[in-house]
């Protein structure tokens, strides 16, 4: 019988701002959280992601590399960020080459178990629970769907 090889990472090599809460257990590496944001239980934040002030981060949220999330943003439970979008037809298998970019503005709320595609979002947007967004959003308002489409202005 075969031994598998287990990694434990829990928090490494995390640069905190002040007043940053994180409740164990968690998988934050390589990252940056700034002043006062809360990471809740079983979230994964990868190398390179830069989480800004005031954020919340709930349970069971994975957001991969090259995230860039604003200021006073909620993240709810269960969001999946995603950097491979299967531009060559199929996964990327870590060839960074064909990952792309997310960044979200301030003030964004993400319901729960939405899936956030490579994209662009504007500050002062809602996104609604089991959302798939899959082109930038622009315009400030409240969103909703698969694919997510415009429902009203805030």
């Amino acid at each position: 019988m075969n031994t598998p090889r287990i990694k434990e990472v829990q928090i490494r090599d995390v640069e905190f701002g002040g007043n940053v809460t994180v409740i164990k257990p968690v998988n934050l590496y390589e990252c940056f959280i700034d002043d006062d944001s809360f990471v809740g239980p079983f979230v994964e934040i990868q190398r390179g992601v830069k989480v800004g002030k005031r954020c919340r981060i709930q349970s069971h949220t994975f957001i991969c590399e090259l995230v860039t999330i604003g200021d006073d943003c909620f993240i709810s439970h269960g969001v999946m960020f995603i950097n491979d979008p299967f531009s060559i037809g199929r996964p990327a298998h870590g060839n960074k080459e064909f990952w792309r970019a997310t960044d979200i503005g301030n003030k964004v709320s993400i319901g729960t178990n939405a899936t956030i595609l490579p994209v662009q979002i504007v500050d002062n947007v809602v996104i609604g629970a089991g959302a798939v967004v899959t082109k930038d959003i622009i315009t400030p308002g409240i969103y909703a769907g698969n694919p997510t489409r415009f429902i009203r202005s805030l």
